[in-house]
């Protein structure tokens, strides 16, 4: 039996829930599947839990029986892969970028997906990926990362108070270092989408090499957000997976200050999309946002890069080329760490092979410079350049 006076009752064979909602003594047995919950130490955890949440919801005035204990018989104990399920179906993206997600349900569907939904733990999900030492830590992240949206989904509609995902930290991985586009290759890629997708793909190949924006926060980009006359863009929204997000992945919002090639995007973009407002972006062929990169990969990206015979690189890199273009032109790494929305040493780090590259030159000038300065007050210009010269 339960402890006396905490609503559960602990039998040989299940775990039963007792409380009292509108006058009514009520006694559930909870079941997953059509079956008793078994009667383990964090089934009956999860049973006091429940049995908390609930008389607080009764004395808040908002508890729902359908939500806990449905007609159905699987009494408060929809599963994680009920809720994977739920999550997959409010997607407005395509059959085939949905069947790129299916990978991941399908990873906590084997590992986690009969578990209660409301009896999940942060150890669960790190045990499912411990499992798994043949994945790279980047998949499992990717993974863990469709888990997360599904479970904000259920807080969201109510059945989590919070999101056990927040707790368990990234996987340890081995970030791929930067490959940007020669300045060559990238005039070459934006005449070739001019010239085979003119309008709204073309433009937004053009204003992601000339700003290096995140992809999600291109397409969470709207034009209420957009200062044509001041050329800026306020960058405060993401969209990832299809979901809006309220904030960046950074949680910092930014102002990009717009070049005169991306500007040149912008204005041309307007009389596609700013007459119905909301996002900048849209996949034309459905006028809807871009979900993810995927997208845009498979239909237009992968097939103008093979018949230009550029070597492959994701669109991503655009941002990496923007970044590199700054670095090449000189221009202070504070400024370039504000426009793509990193601190200075994460810029740095980052991008140390062009910083320490090309930019050795240059510093050195600068060292001969002062040198020669410092010497010809000192020794006579004469001297000093028979000095300089040997």
């Amino acid at each position: 039996m339960g402890r006396k006076g905490d609503g559960v009752d602990v039998r040989d064979a299940g775990i039963r829930v007792r409380f009292t909602w509108q006058g009514e003594r009520q006694r559930h047995t909870l079941r997953i599947n059509g079956k008793p919950l078994a009667p383990t130490v964090a089934n009956i955890k999860y049973a006091r839990r429940m049995v908390v949440e609930i008389n607080q919801k009764i004395r808040d005035g908002i508890f729902s029986m359908a939500e806990y204990f449905p007609a159905n018989g699987d009494a408060g104990a929809l599963t994680v892969s009920n809720q994977l399920d739920t999550w997959l179906d409010t997607q407005r993206i395509e059959e085939s970028t949905k069947n790129g997600y299916k990978a991941a349900i399908n990873f906590w569907r084997a590992a986690i997906g009969t578990k209660a939904l409301r009896a999940l733990l942060p150890s669960h999900i790190l045990k499912a990926r411990a499992a798994r030492p043949d994945l790279t830590g980047k998949t499992l992240n990717n993974y863990t990362s469709v888990l997360r949206e599904a479970l904000e989904l259920a807080v969201t509609d109510g059945l989590l108070q919070s999101n056990p995902v927040e707790k368990v930290e990234a996987a340890p991985h081995q970030k791929e270092p930067p490959d940007p586009f020669t300045s060559e290759e990238a005039e070459r890629i934006m005449a070739e989408f001019n010239a085979r997708h003119p309008g709204q793909v073309a433009n937004l190949v053009e204003f992601w090499m000339w700003t290096g924006m995140r992809t999600s926060e291109l397409a969470g980009l709207t034009w209420e957000n957009v200062d044509l006359a001041s050329g800026t863009v306020l960058v405060t929204e993401a969209m990832v997976r299809g979901l809006r997000k309220n904030n960046t992945k950074t949680n910092l919002a930014r102002t990009v200050k717009l070049n005169s090639r991306a500007v040149a995007a912008l204005q041309r973009q307007r009389q596609h999309t700013q007459m119905v407002g909301g996002e900048v972006f849209q996949d034309p062929r459905y006028d809807t946002p871009w979900s993810d990169e995927r997208a845009l990969r498979r239909s237009y990206w992968t097939p103008v890069l093979k018949l230009l015979g550029i070597r492959y690189r994701r669109p991503y890199n655009m941002r990496h080329t923007y970044a590199t273009a700054m670095l090449m032109a000189g221009m202070n790494h504070s400024f370039c760490a504000k426009q793509l929305g990193h601190s200075v040493d994460q810029f740095q780090r980052t991008y140390t092979k062009w910083i320490d590259g090309e930019q050795n030159d240059r510093e050195m000038d600068r060292l001969e410079l002062a040198i020669k300065n410092s010497i010809r007050p000192k020794l006579g210009p004469e001297i000093a350049q028979n000095l300089l010269s040997n």
